[in-house]
């Protein structure tokens, strides 16, 4: 018995299967940016809708609610959801929180 051969193809699968594999665990360990923004909008949004809903459940106003996003920054939710959502908060279109944060009517 001489020794064990591998196909040439075995190899090149096993390389790239290599290659594949660190690619996630790099993805994994440094972060995808985009993806980790997008949850601390939504995490932000969500806390900030729990608080204002909790504070005012029929939806009056929503200017007194704050919440603190980017980390260290304090805004209003109606200047969060301008910002992040793309809505003016005019007179005519009322509050932009309150679409953002499902309550009725809105």
């Amino acid at each position: 018995m001489k020794g064990v051969e591998l196909p040439i193809n075995i190899l090149v699968i096993v390389a790239i299967a290599v290659i594949v594999l660190l690619g996630l665990v790099a993805l994994y360990f440094i972060g995808f940016n985009p993806f980790s923004v997008t949850t601390a909008v939504e995490s932000a949004k969500n806390n900030a809708c729990r608080d204002y809903l909790h504070q005012n459940p029929v939806c009056n106003s929503a200017a007194g609610v704050s919440l603190e996003y980017p980390a260290g920054t304090t805004t209003t939710l109606d200047q969060f959801t301008n910002d992040y959502y793309g809505c003016s908060n005019t007179a005519a279109d009322e509050s932009c929180a309150r679409r953002v944060c499902g309550c009725p009517g809105y």
